[in-house]
């Protein structure tokens, strides 16, 4: 039995919560650093670093699916 259609719900679900868990942590990395005046706070360095793995993650998802 093909499972396809469940997996590309799930993959369309995946890509989705990456793009909203880009956005929210990329407006709290930016809020953070201009509440704090640009110094590196522990939450504003951990969005920023989440915001980057999400970039990457959905970088990655796009080339894969573009060479497949």
């Amino acid at each position: 039995m093909n499972d396809f259609p469940a997996l590309r719900r799930r993959s369309r679900a995946a890509r989705a919560l990456l793009w909203v868990l880009l956005a929210v942590t990329a407006t709290v990395n930016v809020v953070s650093n201009t509440v704090n005046g640009g110094e590196g706070t522990t939450i504003g360095l951990t969005a920023g670093m989440v915001t980057v793995a999400c970039a990457v993650a959905l970088t990655a998802r796009h080339f894969r699916a573009a060479r497949a």
